[in-house]
């Protein structure tokens, strides 16, 4: 039988917040649908105000060799703006709808149109790809097709099912800076990050960031895969985060630890959550090692205290 698929775009607009709390691991809901959700990671908010990437089109494959003619179909046409640094902790926005055939979802591509994006800063100052300071977009001028990266088969079942598109806004800009400390540029470089993920198949992480019995707003977080007995630097960056106002935070539609005990150079591997306090606040960074992800659960870490 058909399955629909939905697109959904983790867009916060603060009237989809209740309809679309989906926190862990939605599933379907009654309707054969499976819906494709765009959610994001963090970034430097004490510069930023907004990041609009224009999403053209969400297309995906069923097929295993997907440079084949017409193995790709389009899934999603929203042809707006969307504000990424609104998206976090979960939030998303369903942005169509189609009927695909049962099966398995090979690989999946965004359409982007940068000519329409930007970044706003706090100062009110918008860079573009033709501004002073701006968006160097590099090979992603124009109208873009972005790869997300799969780490585990996305199943179109009978009954529908949940397609995540996880934009890490915190590794695609980057400050020219990264490149070459002695830079004085203050514009962004874009070097795109993103990941499609099974939805139904997905946990999340959340806890609350406290110093000194107060909470912390704007910690910077990361989420890694690691064996915490090894170095630092030979650990996997899969996500960011940062924590709000009330010190709360969420990693989303993490990919579960079982996934990757499939493979033995890393069955020794778990999650490892790394807190750094932000700028301006005397404190210590924390490691949070041996944290597990299951399938449909939140995993809730409790209050993180910085020393």
């Amino acid at each position: 039988m058909p399955a629909h698929l939905s697109v959904r775009h983790t867009v916060a607009l603060l009237v989809l917040l209740v309809a679309c709390s989906d926190r862990s691991s939605p599933g379907p809901t009654g309707e054969k649908t499976t819906r494709v959700l765009l959610t994001d990671d963090p970034f430097p908010f004490d510069r930023v105000e907004r990041v609009d990437l224009y999403v053209v089109s969400v297309s995906g494959s069923l097929t295993a060799d997907t440079s084949a003619t017409g193995s790709f179909v389009t899934m999603a046409t929203p042809n707006r703006a969307i504000d990424l640094l609104a998206l976090r902790n979960g939030v998303t926005d369903e942005l169509g709808a189609l009927e695909l055939p049962e099966g398995i979802i090979t690989a999946v591509r965004l359409t982007i149109d940068t000519d329409l994006s930007s970044i706003t800063l706090k100062d009110g100052t918008v860079l573009t790809g033709s501004s002073t300071p701006g968006i160097a977009w590099q090979s992603s001028a124009g109208r873009p097709v972005l790869n997300a990266l799969i780490h585990e088969q996305i199943d179109v079942p009978d009954t529908g099912g949940t397609v995540v598109i996880d934009f890490d806004v915190g590794k695609a800009f980057i400050t020219p800076q990264e490149v070459d400390p002695a830079s004085t540029d203050d514009g962004f470089i874009f070097s795109p990050v993103l990941r499609a993920a099974d939805g139904t198949k997905t946990g999340s992480i959340s806890g609350g960031v406290r110093s000194g019995g107060s909470p912390v707003e704007d910690a910077s977080l990361r989420l890694y895969l690691g064996n915490p007995a090894s170095a630092e630097n030979t650990w996997s960056v899969l996500g960011t985060a940062h924590s709000d106002a009330a010190g709360g935070f969420e990693f989303s539609f993490v990919t579960r630890s079982a996934y990757w005990a499939q493979f033995p150079a890393q069955a020794s591997n778990s999650y490892i959550v790394a807190v750094d306090p932000p700028s301006g606040l005397p404190a210590e960074r924390v490691l949070v090692p041996n944290v597990t992800v299951t399938a449909a659960h939140e995993t809730a870490l409790g209050t993180i205290d910085l020393p």
